[in-house]
Parts: structure tokens; sequence; C-alpha cells
């Protein structure tokens, strides 16, 4: 006698600011693909493929979502352009063949899930191994001035968006397992981001190609997040510029975060060339839960 099988249960996820709301249909998600090719890596997406029959937009439609593709245009990455994250992929797993006429496969982001449906630090992730496809990614050149760093242990890293509007310069100490630096943290939008950060000091970094940054606020609206408007890879976040008013007007959380944090800035090191981040012991930390006021999942 047949094994039945489980009824599918329904996931709802949404971009953090929440222009697009989605659910998906899908029996229990216990197993993700990870794809370390060259978009993928830098955005950190974990993909489940839902049939299309199996897709609703509760909010926004897809085909407003910001699109990216490259090399050969087979698959485009659609992101949010207000808050940077991305949500979808679409295009054919399996190439069409010649006369074949087949819907695209609709990839989503588990990341952009809502808050407590899956851990991603705990899911079981199995790697595609994109990066070994035709054609080889050429990594966008930093041109910039360099950066500038006071320690004679720093080194020069160079880094870049996937399109290569936005290129970085970093100083810093060896990115091994040894780094002390880097963190990976689950609140509201880094989660969703799959960012791992570093905060050197603002001498250490570089950012040619600032104008193709999208500048994303929320909550309190003192940490500002920039991505590139054109392929949507979150690059870093830095505090906005207050006045000592508006700091004495704050409250004692956030007057010591933004005492500690004015001067240097967090760099997403998923953007960084020849970089793993895996190979890093990045730490990592509840900040769904530590920052408040929480976020309200919509």
């Amino acid at each position: 006698m047949a094994e039945e099988q489980a009824p599918p249960k329904t996931y709802r996820g949404n971009c953090h600011c929440a222009a697009f709301v989605y659910e998906i249909s899908l029996p229990e998600i216990k197993q993700a693909s990870e794809c370390n090719c060259s978009i993928c890596y830098k955005k950190s997406t974990i993909w489940v493929f839902p049939k299309p029959s199996d897709v609703k937009f509760v909010k926004g439609d897809s085909s407003a979502l910001t699109n990216y593709n490259f090399n050969n245009k087979q698959k485009t990455h659609k992101f949010c352009s207000t808050c940077g994250v991305s949500l979808m992929v679409v295009g054919y797993l399996r190439p069409l063949e010649t006369g074949e006429n087949r819907a695209p496969d609709n990839g989503f982001n588990i990341r952009t899930f809502q808050h407590g449906q899956i851990d991603v630090w705990k899911l079981d992730i199995k790697t595609f191994d994109g990066s070994a496809l035709p054609p080889k990614y050429e990594v966008p050149k930093f041109t910039g001035p360099q950066p500038v760093g006071d320690s004679e242990d720093l080194q020069l890293y160079t880094g870049s968006c996937h399109c290569g509007a936005v290129t970085v310069g970093l100083k810093s100490k060896p990115l091994d397992k040894n780094f002390q630096g880097a963190m990976e943290c689950n609140c509201s939008i880094c989660g969703r981001y799959g960012a791992t950060w570093t905060y050197p000091p603002k001498a250490q970094v570089v950012t040619e190609g600032r104008g193709d940054l999208g500048v994303y606020l929320f909550n309190k609206n003192i940490a500002s997040k920039k991505f590139c408007k054109i392929c949507g890879v979150p690059v870093y976040s830095e505090a906005v510029q207050c006045t000592e008013e508006q700091v004495a007007q704050m409250d004692e959380g956030s007057r010591q975060w933004y005492t500690r944090s004015k001067d240097l800035i967090a760099l997403n090191l998923r953007v960084i060339n020849g970089l793993d981040v895996k190979d890093l012991n990045a730490t990592r930390f509840d900040g769904y839960t530590y920052i408040q006021p929480g976020y309200v999942e919509p």
C-alpha cells in the first residue's frame, strides 16, 4: 500500500518593507538548496521551487519587482527596489528543448519567510555548485583610492556588488578562520539579506559607485542599509548622521548603539572577491529577539 503524502504546508513570506507579501504551498520543508554561483552567493539566497499554481501574491505583484539578469539571461533575479530584499528567481532549471513549451520555474528565497516558520541556521542545506557552470563570472575591478589603516597587519581586500556598479576596497586583518570580526544576524532585515557583517572604522573602507546604491531606513531610522539598485546585492550599512540634539532625544539603547556605531561601517563580507564566508568563524547574533521594538510580520 502506497504511503500517504503529508498535506502541503503554506509558507508566508515578504520583503522587509512589506510592499510584497506572498504565500506558497509545499510539503513541509526539511531541506533546501543553496547555490554558490556568483549572484546567489553574494545574496545568500536559499531556494525552494513550488509549482506556479501553488504561489499566491497577497500584496504586490511579482511583475513589479526589480529584475536583474546577466550572461545568457536564462534566469531573472527579482528584488524589492525599496528595501533591497531578494525574493525570487524565475527561469528554467532544465533548459528548454527545441519546440518545447513549458512554464518557467519559480524559486523563492527561504530567507524571506516570516519568522518562526523555518530556522535557516538549523535547516539541512545542500549546496549546488553553480559556480562551476559556464560562462565564468568576470570579477569587477576596484579602481578607487586605497583605504587607510593604522595597524601593520591590515591587508587590502576588494569586492563589489554583482553587476559591478558598486565596488569596495577594505583594509582588514586577514580574513581567515582566525578572524574575530565576522557576524551573522537574524534580525528582520539582516536575516532576509543573509549578510555576513564586519565592522571596520570608516577610514578602512572605500566605496565607489555610491550613486547606484539604494538606501533603506526603517524602525528608528538611525541605521541606513545600502544595496545596489541594479542587481540588488546588499553592500553595507551605516549609522545616519545625527545632530547632538537628535542623539540626546534617543532612548538609551539607541543612543548607546549610535555612539558605538557612528564611526564604523558594517560591510557585507559576501561582496569581497575570492572569499568564502563559510571559511570564517562568524558569530551568530539573535537580533530578532534582541532588537526592540520588534518587527511586525505583515
